[in-house]
């Protein structure tokens, strides 16, 4: 891991770093193009045989990237039901424990339609009508993911919550993903991913619903999909690797530390577990423990390129230091393992998640908590939050004017519209006030 004790080197370093381009990454979808594009490019081809051939296009691009045959996108219902005798039963009650508390927290986050006192102006909240949990697997099988998208999508109302989940090369989907998404609320599961799904839930095909939102994590290519397909269906965000910040002192646990900073470096190499602290000896003791816990875990070949890639503990005399690289790093995960954490946390204003004292786990919110842990990423959460029921609520001004409120703000108007130059705006209002007074 990098390391800095300078907080002008700590910001150059987080500006460079966070700065990843992906036009060096080429790809010809295994052979379905002629040449290799860069991601950007890749999903417009991608997406333009989507719209122009639909769910053919779909199966020839899927036999080509993920070397499978679909046959049908949508996973039978008795296939789903089936995957429920997939879990033991201790598995089946943690995933339903989780449900019930991610169900329980976004319950508290839910607004309701209002209206002011005389009830002249108010606003409507209503649910969207249908949204999308893309939930990625592979080598991890996120069934966390599908809690995580699919309950603040029912808490909010949404009437068709769909959910897509890679299939492999034998046109097989982990049956702990199926479960996980009937359990949390899927209303209809599809087994496809990629930059082909996207598009595909963005317009429509004849086996494939349109969607008016889609959410969750995904690679480069899902990411790069999302953004070009945003503004013809809503998006949760635009994710980029997985961060942990942990900030430590003299009195922190380096095992508790090294095992937080270990749990995201895990993801994926390109992932940043980050170290803060006010004390030399604390960050080496961090760091002799990560190498002790690395040498038995499965990933730790991933782990140990992660850590080397975009590692980083940085040593800072002072809280404010300390709170202003972190404000300004606006990290996805903050662990605040300190003494004291209040001092720190009060000092926060810039974090996708807050996680206070050591026992305040991160891995807790990954899987049972209550929050969803899709979360803001890349510094993102200087103007963004983790994905919640909010995301799937539309918020609707209501006017409900009577004519004794409008003869008293009318004037006002109609000398603002004028002020602007805009005489049929003014007129509107005028026409209304000569009327009135006959």
């Amino acid at each position: 891991m990098k390391h800095i004790t300078k907080i002008k080197d700590a910001i150059t370093f987080f500006e460079n770093e966070r700065v990843i381009s992906n036009n060096n990454i080429l790809s010809d979808g295994n052979g379905l193009f002629p040449k290799k594009y860069i991601p950007s490019y890749f999903v417009k081809k991608i997406d333009e045989i989507v719209r122009k051939e639909g769910d053919e296009g779909l199966r020839r691009i899927s036999s080509y990237i993920d070397r499978n045959n679909l046959v049908d996108f949508e996973i039978p219902k008795n296939e789903i039901i089936k995957s429920i005798e997939s879990l033991n039963k201790d598995e089946e009650k943690a995933i339903k424990n989780s449900i019930e508390r991610v169900t329980d927290y976004q319950k508290k986050l839910l607004n309701n339609t209002w209206m002011n006192e005389d009830q002249t102006i108010g606003e409507k909240v209503v649910p969207m009508e249908s949204s999308l949990a893309y939930v990625p697997s592979g080598t991890a099988p996120l069934i966390s993911t599908a809690i995580m998208t699919i309950v603040p999508a029912k808490v909010a109302g949404v009437k068709n919550i769909y959910v897509t989940t890679p299939a492999d090369k034998n046109s097989k989907v982990s049956e702990k993903i199926l479960a996980a998404s009937y359990l949390s609320g899927a209303d209809r599961i599809f087994k496809i991913g990629g930059a082909q799904a996207i598009s595909a839930f963005t317009y429509g095909t004849e086996l494939i619903p349109k969607v008016d939102i889609i959410c969750g994590p995904g690679n480069l290519w899902v990411t790069a999909a999302k953004k070009h397909v945003y503004g013809d269906v809503g998006i949760d965000g635009l994710y980029g690797p997985t961060e942990t910040l942990v900030i430590i002192d003299e009195n922190s646990d380096p095992d508790y530390a090294a095992s937080d900073l270990i749990a995201q470096a895990e993801h994926d190499v390109s992932a940043m577990p980050i170290l803060i602290s006010n004390s030399e000896t604390a960050i080496n003791n961090v760091m002799k423990s990560i190498k002790k816990q690395v040498i038995n875990l499965e990933r730790s070949s991933i782990i140990n390129q992660s850590l080397k890639n975009r590692g980083v503990t940085i040593f800072l005399s002072t809280l404010d230091e300390i709170a202003t690289i972190t404000n300004y790093i606006a990290p996805e995960h903050l662990c605040i393992a300190t003494k004291n954490p209040e001092k720190i946390y009060n000092k926060i204003t810039n974090a996708g998640a807050i996680f206070m004292g050591e026992w305040s786990a991160e891995v807790m919110a990954d899987y049972i908590a209550g929050p969803s842990h899709v979360m803001p990423t890349s510094g993102t959460a200087k103007f963004s939050s983790s994905l919640s029921v909010r995301n799937f609520l539309k918020y609707i001004p209501v006017l409900n004017f009577k004519e004794s409120t409008f003869s008293k703000l009318s004037l006002d108007a109609e000398l603002i519209a004028n002020m602007e130059n805009l005489s049929g705006h003014a007129n509107a209002a005028k026409i209304r006030i000569e009327k009135s007074n006959g």
